[in-house]
């Protein structure tokens, strides 16, 4: 793959999950450029600004100062119950954030990756395509729903990529739910997961190799789905990642739901007695459009092996 060094990437979140390991993984190829909110950040190699999604002069003053090629548009949180108790804010990440962005960025004519993610979808059955219907029944699945209809109707070089939840070590930041894992089971002290929610969890190399490849080729003005071969929740990825790395599986324990209960309930009513809301998605189209490799589980887990013993 041909790289363009002299390429300026933005990255709108870095100093989330995703946006911060975007922009590490980018780093020695572009010119890249990383916004944070609340949260001071420094990486290494990467102009760290910051940024008020909502504040359209403080957006033109980024946008015309990095002049990006390619916007990654990674902002905002995605954890069900924070969206539930304040949708408001929810909606300015999720949808007000990539219109504003757009908006002002919009006769530099940039690529822009939207990443958005499975609530898009109600949890009924799984194994989700593209093609499918979204049908959101949390505020974060509605705001990402909405900014992802924006980005679709004014961006004439747009992907929108709906990743399943992944699975990463935090870049100093913030602690994630897998380093959360890792430290308990490491202290030998009880670690509880969610058990109400079937995903296809991947490891977040993968979601980096098809943003590498996005922003070089790849298809223009689609959607593509991004997850693992393996459904499971992440309570039990727990268990098999203690087992993998030889720690206690009991520790591993079923925690509270991830799902908002009252919307949990109305889903529920249409599914099987016992059933859990399935949120996989089916990431076919990707692996065709862009040769990436599906990764099972255990092939997922020996990615994280391979970092653990680098001490990246």
């Amino acid at each position: 793959m041909s790289i363009n060094r002299t390429k300026s990437i933005l990255v709108v979140g870095g100093s989330g999950t995703i946006g911060a390991h975007l922009a590490l993984r980018l780093r020695d190829g572009y010119k890249v450029f990383a916004t944070y909110d609340r949260t001071p950040t420094q990486i290494p190699g990467v102009t760290c600004l910051p940024l008020n999604v909502t504040n359209r002069n403080w957006v033109r003053r980024i946008i015309y100062t990095t002049r990006p090629d390619v916007i990654l548009y990674a902002a905002g949180s995605n954890d069900l119950i924070l969206a539930e108790d304040d949708p408001r804010k929810a909606d300015h990440a999720h949808t007000s954030g990539p219109a504003m962005i757009l908006g002002v960025a919009e006769l530099l004519s940039p690529r822009f990756i939207l990443f958005s993610n499975c609530y898009t979808f109600d949890g009924g059955r799984g194994n989700y395509r593209e093609t499918d219907t979204v049908i959101p029944a949390t505020a974060l699945g509605k705001a990402k729903v909405g900014g992802e209809n924006f980005i679709r109707g004014k961006s004439l070089n747009h992907v929108i990529v709906r990743s399943s939840p992944i699975y990463a070590r935090g870049t100093g930041n913030r602690m994630t739910w897998f380093d959360r894992l890792r430290s308990g089971l490491a202290r030998g002290q009880p670690v509880t997961l969610p058990n109400d929610e079937v995903h296809s969890l991947a490891p977040i190399e993968g979601l980096l190799d098809l943003t590498e490849k996005l922003i070089e080729s790849g298809p223009r003005n689609k959607t593509l789905h991004y997850g693992g071969i393996t459904r499971l929740s992440f309570y039990e990825l727990g268990k098999i990642y203690a087992k993998r790395f030889g720690y206690n599986p009991d520790l591993v324990q079923v925690g509270k739901p991830n799902q908002p209960p009252v919307l949990a309930s109305g889903i529920h009513t249409a599914l099987p007695a016992g059933s859990r809301l399935d949120f996989s998605l089916n990431s076919t189209l990707a692996v065709q459009a862009l040769k990436i490799q599906p990764l099972l589980v255990e092939e997922g887990l020996d990615l994280v092996e391979k970092q653990l013993v680098r001490g990246a």
